[in-house]
């Protein structure tokens, strides 16, 4: 279970790494506005992905995490927001921090369903829930990123 949740982490972040360094190399063609829309798209849905599976990772210490995926999701918002102009900086941080704290929730109720007052599962649906959902968002991710590619042909 922790191969397949680590594989599914570093898949996520390679398909960011691939879409910063496409994004990057095209970022001539498209103007601020488009620019801005592309750098939250990608900054949210990586973010809420790689805060659910590092929330999956955890074990015990949820504030920890919290704090560490808020670092990673904002870092990762700037970073994209940065391709367009000094003003999307802010609006790529706050997406980014956004889709993190969302992926983290979404971890934490995943993996503890009676939070939201939902039914408790056996340990085997809890991780057969964790494995769907990670490979929701890793799905989720790769059409992003073909969708996002995609827009610069066109």
């Amino acid at each position: 279970m922790l191969f397949f949740l680590y594989g599914v982490l570093i898949l996520n972040g390679l398909i960011g790494a691939f879409l910063y360094i496409m994004m990057h190399k095209k970022r001539k063609i498209f103007s601020d506005r488009y620019g801005m829309i592309m750098a939250m798209c990608a900054s949210g849905v990586l973010s809420f992905a790689l805060g659910m599976v590092i929330e999956f990772l955890n074990k015990n210490d949820f504030t920890v995490i919290t704090i560490l995926v808020l670092v990673i999701s904002g870092t990762l918002g700037i970073t994209f927001g940065a391709l367009v102009k000094f003003q999307s900086l802010l609006s790529g941080f706050f997406q980014g921090t956004v889709g993190g704290v969302m992926g983290t929730m979404f971890g934490a109720v995943v993996k503890n369903p009676s939070l939201c007052n939902l039914p408790s599962e056996s340990l085997y649906t809890v991780e057969q829930s964790m494995v769907i959902f990670s490979l929701f968002s890793t799905v989720l991710v790769i059409v992003t990123a073909s969708l996002l590619l995609y827009s610069f042909r066109v």
